[in-house]
């Protein structure tokens, strides 16, 4: 079976670009009803209007490192817009040469579909990014009382860190198997538009990812905004998700259940042994000088390419043998 990996940073980078948390294993602990009032109090006071976010993630390795600048626009209705610039710079352990791309990117979100559109040399192309990216961006921007009592029920342990009358920061730990059951039931939608072997193989990442989750806790230090009860900033590091998710794939091989390519193996060496993925979000006022907008090119008209990002997988597989 060849499971594609290719996709496999994009959907880590993206899906930590727009998470809400992160990740970091936690003791089990009981919430004092304090801790657990604060979490409430803020995360149900959430103003729903249009909310603008700089996000800031970054992916790295041995020989490569991948920085995303970009800038989030949910608007009241759900919708999400995300614009930016992928920076990859890789240096070959071999001659020691390194070199740059700057890649611009766009991702939109209308209903339960996400595109990321990306330019190389000039040119647009499109990739569908169903599962665990639209999955985490329905759950980080919901108003819908369902999910916002999903999401409070995830809850684990609460530390409060500091409180102001102006801001309040807590360590927040969500419960690894409640927030994949979460993601699990709010991204099925998202694969409607698959059939055939796109569909199980978007299916068979999918649900490798929620088996990543299941084994680790979500903890995020959050920083609230009280007088408006908006998201200051947000520090989270995805690195033993992606791990655990890279290293349950390559026991799957060793195991002989799934058949990988040595292209394959390398990229999973690399996302399983060496890189980190970690990302910070600052939520910035509403204005007309702020507002995500879409690339100048007809977007209905960008041709769909999943190969479009093949050259930088390709040098994340050139990584020091273990």
């Amino acid at each position: 079976m060849n499971l594609n990996f290719r996709r496999l940073a994009a959907l880590a980078a993206v899906g930590g670009t727009i998470f809400f948390g992160g990740n970091a294993a936690a003791d089990a602990a009981d919430m004092s009803k304090e801790g657990i009032w604060a979490f409430r109090e803020a995360y149900v006071s959430q103003a729903p209007n249009t909310r603008i976010f700089e996000q800031d993630l970054t992916l790295f390795s041995t020989n490569f490192h991948l920085d995303i600048d970009s800038r989030a626009q949910v608007l009241k209705d759900g919708s999400l817009r995300m614009g930016g610039q992928f920076n990859w710079t890789y240096t070959n352990l071999k001659n020691n040469f390194t070199t740059n791309n700057k890649i611009p990117f766009y991702i939109e979100q209308l209903g339960n579909e996400m595109t990321l559109y990306v330019q190389r040399k000039g040119k647009w192309s499109k990739m569908l990014l169903p599962g665990l990216p639209s999955g985490i961006a329905i759950l980080w921007k919901s108003t819908e009382p369902e999910i916002i009592n999903d999401v409070l029920d995830a809850v684990k342990k609460i530390e409060i860190l500091n409180d102001t009358p102006d801001l309040r920061t807590m360590n927040v730990t969500l419960e690894g198997k409640k927030l994949a059951n979460i993601l699990d039931k709010n991204s099925s939608a998202t694969f409607e538009n698959l059939s055939g072997d796109a569909l199980a193989e978007q299916k068979e990442i999918f649900n490798r990812w929620l088996a990543a989750f299941k084994e680790n806790n979500i903890t995020f230090t959050w920083t609230v905004n009280k007088p408006s009860w908006t998201t200051a900033t947000a520090a989270f590091d995805l690195t033993s998700i992606m791990r655990a998710y890279s290293i349950y794939v390559l026991n799957e091989a060793a195991a002989g259940r799934v058949i990988l390519t040595d292209e394959e193996r390398d990229l999973l060496d690399a996302m399983g042994y060496y890189a980190e993925l970690k990302a910070y979000t600052t939520q910035i006022a509403p204005r007309k000088d702020t507002a995500v907008n879409p690339p100048a090119v007809n977007l209905s008209n960008v041709p769909e390419n999943d190969d479009s990002l093949n050259d930088i997988f390709s040098e994340m597989t050139t990584v020091v043998e273990r």
